[in-house]
């Protein structure tokens, strides 16, 4: 039986691959070399891409690895449309929700997350983006987080603040991670999980006592 012939790429599916080979090489440089060292040359370089492909999808480093962290959560957020056919239902499937959200500040994500939060503190052009960038990503974890906990958590009048909470909580916990393989974060997550319904409670009945921007 004669081999199906392969239709030929077009244009927009080359581009497409060429955007998804920089983003990738970005990742990949920020976790193995860090910021500082992560040029447009040296992404340019691991994405084996022309200059002029690179500059056309993004015109600077910042453009560039923004990108690459919005690209990381487009994959994550894949995975978790996935996974959220299979999570069980009732308090287990709290649970299992929390422990997906808690691998998003253990792996690649938040390693690179991390390289870009700490460039931008003295970095006038990162900062604002980054920010934006961060922003819109909160939003869509809050949103998915509707879908993933399931009607009776996602209609909680308290859930978008102890989302918030839960995120905060989250990112400390993988700061202390980065420098300490400390068995009582497990242990902690775990505590974390218990006391949730607390905090989702208390997250309806506590007044804000100002907008979280």
């Amino acid at each position: 039986m004669p081999e199906a012939v392969r239709a030929p790429r077009t244009q927009q599916q080359r581009r497409d691959e060429t955007r998804r080979a920089l983003l990738d090489a970005a990742v990949e440089s920020l976790i193995e070399v860090g910021f500082a060292r992560t040029t447009t040359l040296e992404v340019q370089r691991r994405a084996d891409a022309s200059r002029g492909a690179l500059l056309h999808h993004f015109p600077s480093k910042t453009e560039l690895l923004v990108a690459a962290v919005d690209h990381l959560a487009e994959m994550r957020a894949r995975e978790l449309k996935v996974l959220a056919a299979v999570l069980p239902d009732g308090r287990s499937r709290t649970d299992a929700v929390l422990d997906l959200l808690w691998q998003c500040f253990s792996g690649t994500f938040f390693q690179v997350a991390m390289e870009l939060r700490t460039a931008a503190r003295t970095d006038p052009e990162l900062r604002p983006v980054l920010v934006a960038a961060e922003r819109s990503l909160r939003d869509r974890i809050v949103a998915q987080a509707r879908t993933l906990f399931g009607k009776d958590v996602a209609d909680h009048p308290g859930l978008e603040r102890a989302i918030d909470f839960t995120l905060q909580f989250m990112i400390g916990a993988a700061m202390t991670s980065v420098l300490h393989e400390d068995a009582r974060l497990g242990v902690l997550i775990d505590d974390f999980k218990t006391l949730f319904p607390t905090v989702l409670t208390n997250a309806a009945t506590t007044p804000r006592r100002r907008k979280i921007k």
